[in-house]
């Protein structure tokens, strides 16, 4: 039997249509959650209210406990997480993430994005994905629906991350890891930012394409080809030197009729 092997992630996005798709200009402030601040260049921050444009060099920052939600003029939805520092450059589609977590949903026919780390980069066109990144500690993404493309900063090639599936790095790594799968349905029913909290749910086009790749996964549990492992990977991150994430459990290998021994000792 081909089987493959589901985990469960927890968490604390094609170049030539990015290239010729309109320019992000600003992006509204559309739901608030507790402490998040708007900084201009050479100015102090200030709270951030519903209605306020992010635009030019300003760069939006949420504290602990808080998140946000900013949509782009062509319906591009952005959602930050905790402790984030966020920016974009405005008459580009670049998006730039210092530190924390980030959500983006780009439509279908919207002319995709990238978001940029100082190491990682990942291209997407109509997509919704998630992204974990702590500098020089660890960089987490995620494909909820769609494929994306994630690169090295200065390497040539890339690696697709198809939907429901993970990449966990170093972020100064040299080689980016084979995605893992990762039980999609779990991340968006425990997801601050992906799931119906305070920010809500997402718009309903990408709600119905996230819920077409879950329930593939689901059928794919179902008839055998993918199987559970009951690893869980805590967020955040992974970290340490030599550490590895295993898609192999004992038994789930054993009752598949694979041999027994995973490839790694388990952690």
């Amino acid at each position: 039997m081909n089987a493959r092997f589901l985990l469960i992630p927890t968490l604390a996005a094609a170049l030539p249509a990015i290239a010729h798709a309109a320019a992000l200009r600003s992006a509204e402030v559309t739901k608030v959650v507790n402490d998040v601040r708007l900084y201009q260049p050479a100015a102090d921050g200030r709270p951030a209210i519903i209605g306020d444009k992010l635009a030019g060099n300003a760069s939006l920052h949420t504290g602990r406990q808080s998140r946000t939600e900013l949509v782009f003029q062509d319906n591009t939805l952005t959602r930050v997480g905790a402790n984030s520092v966020f920016s974009f450059r405005s008459g580009t589609r670049d998006l730039e993430i210092g530190q924390g977590t980030l959500l983006l949903q780009v439509p279908k026919n919207a002319g995709g994005a990238t978001i940029r780390t100082a190491t990682v980069t990942a291209a997407i066109t109509g997509t919704t994905t998630m992204l974990e990144y702590s500098p020089n500690k660890w960089f987490k993404f995620i494909t909820l629906e769609g494929v994306a493309k994630l690169s090295l900063k200065g390497k040539k090639g890339s690696v697709n991350v198809p939907a429901g599936q993970m990449v966990v790095m170093d972020p100064n790594g040299q080689t980016i890891p084979a995605p893992i799968i990762i039980n999609l349905a779990k991340l968006v029913a425990t997801s601050k930012l992906a799931g119906r909290g305070k920010l809500g749910p997402l718009p309903q086009q990408a709600e119905n394409l996230v819920t077409q790749s879950i329930t593939q996964q689901t059928e794919e549990r179902s008839n055998g080809t993918l199987l559970p492992t009951y690893v869980i990977i805590q967020g955040p991150g992974v970290r340490g030197p030599g550490q590895h994430i295993f898609p192999f459990n004992p038994f789930t290998v054993a009752r598949s009729g694979h041999s027994t021994s995973p490839p790694y000792p388990y952690p």
